[in-house]
């Protein structure tokens, strides 16, 4: 039996509750999976720790998820970021063990550093949303992080996928959008890409709907993650506190909220103004 493990990486009070539901909804769906949650209270049992200060926090998630996959002798490890809500069984990355790296779509806009250009709109990947078969992938995205000022480990984690530098393999499991049964990642948000300072979702999120206990797109798609995928890292403590809460006030429907409470351990974080 392959031996899987999955981990989220959060720390402080402002992502205590956001967290939760992250890492509730995914032991919902994964009772068979070993899941991980490194923050305030056990980071220090990590030999990663003694580079929290000198390393990028993305890199740092992914040192994390190296050492852990290592040391336990994984043949697969899932990252996923506290921003995120599973909402189904993992099937894509679950069943399948034949590339390095099962990866997932960012908004739908051609991602360009000055070392790598993802092929086009429908092909940047995202992250926060990414199950690893090997673990030599996790160690070249930590050590290209610092080559990406701005996209740092997802610039890095394009860069492995699409330069010709590497030979890894890949499948991105929710690609081609309009082709895919399944949406894992920022493409839920309406497969558009917003302008600077638009937040053009709610037309979109609140087309979700219920069928059969699963969450769908108003196109059809089932959601397997939903990621809110709004850089809640790089916002300030009160633009964190308004974007959660425009999520529970205004974008997402009744029925969302309802599913992430009965069929994501949520409990009733969508039932009450967001705070810390």
């Amino acid at each position: 039996m392959k031996r899987i493990g999955c981990l989220i990486y959060y720390y402080g009070e402002k992502y205590r509750e956001l967290g939760r539901c992250a890492k509730n909804s995914f032991i919902k769906y994964h009772p068979d999976v070993d899941f991980y949650h490194v923050g305030d209270d056990n980071s220090h049992l990590y030999d990663a720790s003694n580079y929290v200060n000198t390393i990028n926090g993305g890199a740092y998630k992914y040192l994390l998820a190296a050492e852990i996959m290592k040391k336990n002798q994984y043949d697969k490890m899932i990252v996923l970021g506290a921003d995120t809500i599973t909402t189904s069984r993992l099937d894509e990355f679950i069943d399948d063990d034949n590339h390095d790296l099962l990866v997932t779509l960012d908004y739908p806009y051609q991602l360009s550093t000055a070392r790598v250009k993802s092929p086009d709109a429908e092909t940047h990947l995202n992250a926060d949303v990414i199950c690893f078969n090997n673990i030599k992938p996790i160690i070249d995205i930590i050590k290209l992080t610092p080559c990406h000022p701005i996209y740092n480990e997802q610039g890095a984690l394009n860069e492995i996928v699409w330069s010709d530098k590497y030979n890894y393999t890949h499948n991105i499991i929710d690609g081609p959008y309009n082709e895919s049964s399944v949406v894992y990642n920022a493409r839920a948000k309406g497969n558009i890409t917003a302008g600077p300072g638009e937040k053009p979702w709610k037309e979109h999120t609140n087309k979700f709907y219920v069928k059969d206990d699963k969450l769908y797109t108003g196109d059809h798609k089932q959601i397997k993650v939903w990621h809110y995928c709004e850089g809640f890292g790089s916002v300030g403590d009160n633009r964190f506190k308004q974007l959660v809460n425009f999520w529970i006030s205004d974008w997402f429907n009744e029925d969302t909220k309802r599913f992430f409470k009965e069929h994501c351990d949520c409990d009733d974080f969508f039932e009450k103004e967001f705070s810390f």
